[in-house]
């Protein structure tokens, strides 16, 4: 054999032993991105699961209080606030229901007064959860309210106001408000313009 055909094989002979082990390095990553790719797939997975816990486990929470809340108004009916989460496309879908006795709906006169508290209820937790300023104006919000029930709702609006240091200037025409209010003050016409005093 020439020289120079051997010098052919000699670099043929090193160009396949260079393939040779770029084809065993490629095959070793290869190898080691398809068990990374099972590891995320499976910590993807734990973690969507662990996401899902805490998400129902949050809307739990919230609708526990919010039932708490009904109850502790309306004392006279057994009213709950459920959740229905459902999953369709991985996309999750939650909506809510109130029921009396286990029965949806059926509130008799009395169920504007239940939309408006647990309209109150949703926006308290909505102003803690997201940690917005601890101050609410509520103008007329318990308007639908039944006299019945205002004496309980004063109270739940004082208890959520010191558990949580929310402030709350209720502004209303019912005086049933006014005996567990901490401070009240009345807008009058004046000759001036308007004119606020202090009532307590």
């Amino acid at each position: 054999m020439t020289q120079e055909l051997q010098s052919r094989v000699d670099k043929i002979d090193g160009f396949y032993t260079a393939l040779k082990a770029n084809k065993a390095s490629l095959e070793s990553q290869i190898t080691g991105l398809k068990d990374e790719i099972e590891l995320l797939t499976k910590t993807s997975a734990v973690l969507k699961h662990l996401l899902d816990v805490m998400v129902k486990d949050e809307i739990s929470r919230m609708a526990g209080l919010v039932t708490y809340g009904l109850k502790a108004i309306f004392d006279d009916q057994n009213l709950s606030f459920v959740p229905v989460i459902t999953k369709k496309n991985d996309k999750v879908n939650i909506e809510f229901k109130t029921e009396n006795n286990g029965v949806r709906g059926d509130f008799g006169s009395f169920g504007g007064s239940v939309a408006v508290i647990e309209s109150f209820l949703l926006r308290v937790l909505c102003m803690l959860k997201l940690k917005l300023a601890r101050f609410m104006v509520l103008d007329e919000t318990f308007a639908s309210v039944g006299e019945e029930y205002i004496p309980n709702t004063s109270k739940l609006v004082n208890e959520l106001s010191k558990k949580t240091g929310l402030d709350v200037l209720l502004v209303t025409h019912q005086k049933e408000f006014q005996n567990s209010a901490q401070r009240i003050y009345r807008v009058k016409e004046a000759p001036d313009g308007l004119k606020i005093e202090s009532l307590k």
